[in-house]
């Protein structure tokens, strides 16, 4: 599976739990309300597990967290 289908997966299965079928790859899922910190904190360790990557203090800011097609990059860019 791509990491924009696991990252995908994880945030409808773990925390929309079902409330939605998709999620537009480029839809703003802060503003949306979908992340909000606790969730945030979740998608870290899923990434973090997930990818074996580790998302840096600095690296943990809205704008790279805002969409999937940007979380996809941000693991591109540690592997």
């Amino acid at each position: 599976m791509s990491a924009k289908a696991s990252i995908e997966r994880f945030i409808l299965d773990e925390l929309l739990v079902g409330s939605r079928a998709s999620i537009g790859p480029d839809e703003s899922l802060i503003t949306s309300g979908v992340i909000d910190s606790l969730a945030l904190l979740r998608l870290i360790g899923f990434i973090e597990e997930q990818f074996g990557v580790v998302v840096e203090d600095d690296e943990v800011v809205p704008e790279n967290f805002e969409s999937i097609n940007v979380m996809t990059e941000l693991v591109a860019s540690k592997r």
